[in-house]
């Protein structure tokens, strides 16, 4: 038993220290939220609308997206993202602690060989109003033309956004961890 919990122990460790933490705590968190872009629809005419601003709760400082996003006028996004410039092939995926409005949200990820601006490889995933860690993997993203190669190394990443659209719906996505891993 005390060899299977130090095993299981060693692999989670390990695995933290492998991870590349997005949100960098080590920053100072005033500033944090001022790496990464607030991005609607209204760069191409939509009306989508919202902000990203930085929460302090229980002491615990987070990023919160929020906003309406609306299909009209051929819209139905807003994100925030910031670039990336990564060297290593290895990260398998994202690791994330999100709460927010219950609705499906994405991880859009744009690479090196992705040159238009609606070029994408997206990552679904749910979220509730309590706080949930979750994963998503590189492999399970899917292209978003078909042209595009079929998949992508960690190295390519250039860009990582996280997104609602798609529906016209209330969002709140509040981020309080985000790795790679």
């Amino acid at each position: 038993m005390r060899l299977i919990f130090l095993t299981l122990s060693i692999f989670i460790l390990a695995n933290k220290i492998n991870a590349m933490n997005l949100l960098d705590k080590k920053k100072k968190s005033e500033t944090l939220h001022q790496e990464w872009e607030f991005v609607s629809d209204q760069v191409m005419g939509g009306v989508s609308s919202g902000e990203l601003n930085l929460i302090t709760e229980e002491k615990e400082k987070f990023l919160r997206m929020s906003g309406t996003v609306s299909t009209a006028n051929n819209g139905g996004f807003i994100q925030f993202r910031s670039n990336f410039n990564l060297n290593e092939e290895d990260y398998k995926g994202i690791r994330i602690k999100v709460k927010g409005f219950p609705s499906d949200y994405y991880v859009h990820i744009r690479t090196n060989f992705l040159f238009l601006p609606w070029q994408y490889y997206s990552g679904k995933f749910v979220v509730t109003e309590e706080w949930n860690e979750l994963e998503i993997l590189f492999e399970d993203f899917k292209k978003s033309n078909f042209y595009q190669p079929s998949n992508f190394l960690s190295s390519e990443i250039k860009s990582i956004g996280f997104v609602a659209f798609g529906k016209d719906f209330y969002a709140q996505l509040d981020m309080i961890e985000a790795e790679l891993f």
